[in-house]
């Protein structure tokens, strides 16, 4: 097999599939940079809460049913494509109708805890928005499974695209926005972005819908593992920035998330990478060798890094310019969280590859249970640090100390079960920038010898 033959996976899959994540960066690094100096710190702080409630709802149902959708259909026979399919439609409905009845109950009560009343109006009209991600997201998680990301893609690029145009239509118009306004125009733009996803799905539906009990049963029994894990995920992912607004206020969330959205750039090549190797380790897990998914792994973390680690230093340099650029100078106390927020964006590079390799090799439970001993572990320290220091520094201290326990633990699991051996990611992550050179040189030339 040929170097080119041998990347060619990973490079054409992570072309739509970084296209995609990037167009939802973009946007939103857009709209960011825009409500920063158009909405108040409070204001702003209300809207983080609510990006932060809408990412954690499409976190659990694809948990529920997009690992176990995307798992089945690469390792099941033909005959039974058309029945998993229906199985993931009809869990994906009932989920989401849960979802929107605990919010119908718990909206008030949770906004109050966060002292954000702003929120309640805000959430309740998005309800609509997340009924309409019902067929938005089968049609992304069909896509996902045959690794086609040219339709995901589009599909995001129509969905950000719509919503930020039409804040902005609005703010030229009126000068100013409210934040129900903003969840308006967030829920048309997933009515938008649905319709344009269907062009591109309908080539792999099926024309029929059916219903099998077994095949639901199968989708459930493997996504309540993961959703066990992303519940786990979620407090883990968000307990700083539930008790800040608690302990703090709104405005104080503003200046940490403002650190936050420059972390979650640099996750943009894990989440990527995730994505892509989702598939092909289902595959590996069920007719391939664990030294394949042990190579899996090792790739995939190295790939991460040959983008991360740069990008970490040049950030450790200059953070006063990217939050200038990013939400302007009254924002410029994340300097100091930005700074020690670096090292967990290097963790999250091997954490992340990890619970796709536990999740699609069948051992989600591993994946679970430290991901619950991370959100119990960062809730107790986020809540001890924020107390005794009344800063939200101490909510990045507590995730730095969380997620190199969760590191190492992690590596315990890898070696265990695949013999990986974390150091080869260094070297992998060396060699990424020469294979690429030649990779790309490679291909000009053919291009230009086509040409001529």
């Amino acid at each position: 097999m040929t170097e080119e033959k041998k990347y060619s996976y990973w490079i054409n899959s992570a072309f739509y599939s970084m296209l995609q994540r990037l167009t939802v960066m973009v946007f939103g690094i857009a709209s960011f940079m825009v409500l920063s100096r158009t909405l108040t710190q409070g204001q702003r702080g209300v809207w983080d809460l609510f990006l932060m409630i809408t990412a954690n709802i499409e976190l659990f149902r694809q948990a529920l049913v997009r690992n176990a959708y995307v798992k089945f259909l690469n390792s099941s026979p033909d005959p039974e494509i058309p029945s998993i399919r229906s199985a993931a439609l009809a869990l994906n409905t009932v989920i989401t109708l849960v979802i929107i009845l605990a919010l119908g109950i718990f909206t008030v009560p949770f906004c109050e805890f966060l002292h954000a009343p702003e929120l309640i109006p805000v959430v309740y009209i998005f309800i609509v928005g997340i009924f309409i991600l019902i067929p938005f997201s089968h049609f992304e998680w069909t896509q996902s499974a045959y690794t086609d990301f040219r339709g995901i893609f589009w599909a995001y690029m129509i969905r950000q695209s719509s919503w930020f145009i039409m804040m902005i239509i609005h703010l030229l118009i009126f000068g100013e926005i409210t934040l129900t306004q903003l969840s308006m125009y967030y829920t048309l733009g997933i009515v938008v972005g649905t319709i344009a996803s269907f062009q591109f799905v309908k080539k792999y539906l099926s024309k029929g819908f059916i219903v099998s009990m077994v095949w639901i049963k199968n989708l459930w029994n493997f996504g309540r593992i993961i959703f066990g894990s992303s519940l786990s995920t979620f407090l883990f992912r968000n307990a700083d920035q539930l008790l800040i607004p608690r302990m703090l206020n709104t405005a104080v969330l503003a200046v940490y998330t403002t650190s936050l959205r420059i972390i979650n750039i640099l996750d943009l090549p894990s989440l990527v990478i995730s994505e892509i190797m989702f598939p092909k380790s289902a595959r590996v897990a069920a007719f391939g060798s664990e030294s394949h998914l042990k190579y899996l792994y090792e790739k995939s973390v190295g790939s991460v890094l040959s983008l991360l680690l740069p990008a970490c230093a040049i950030i450790l340099i200059f953070p006063q310019l990217f939050i200038i650029i990013l939400a302007g100078k009254q924002y410029l106390g994340a300097v100091v969280i930005l700074r020690v927020m670096l090292v967990n964006s290097l963790f999250s590079a091997f954490l992340k590859q990890f619970a796709t390799v536990m999740d699609s090799s069948g051992r989600a439970r591993i994946n679970f249970r430290l991901i619950s001993a991370m959100a119990i572990l960062c809730t107790i320290l986020c809540w001890i640090f924020l107390r005794s220091l009344h800063n939200p520094i101490g909510a990045a201290y507590a995730l730095i100390l969380t997620h190199a326990f969760g590191f190492c633990i992690s590596q315990f699991f890898l070696y265990k079960y695949f013999k990986v051996n974390f150091l080869n990611t260094f070297k992998y992550a060396l060699a990424f920038y020469p294979e690429m050179i030649r990779i790309i040189k490679d291909k000009t030339q053919s291009t230009w010898r086509t040409i001529f």
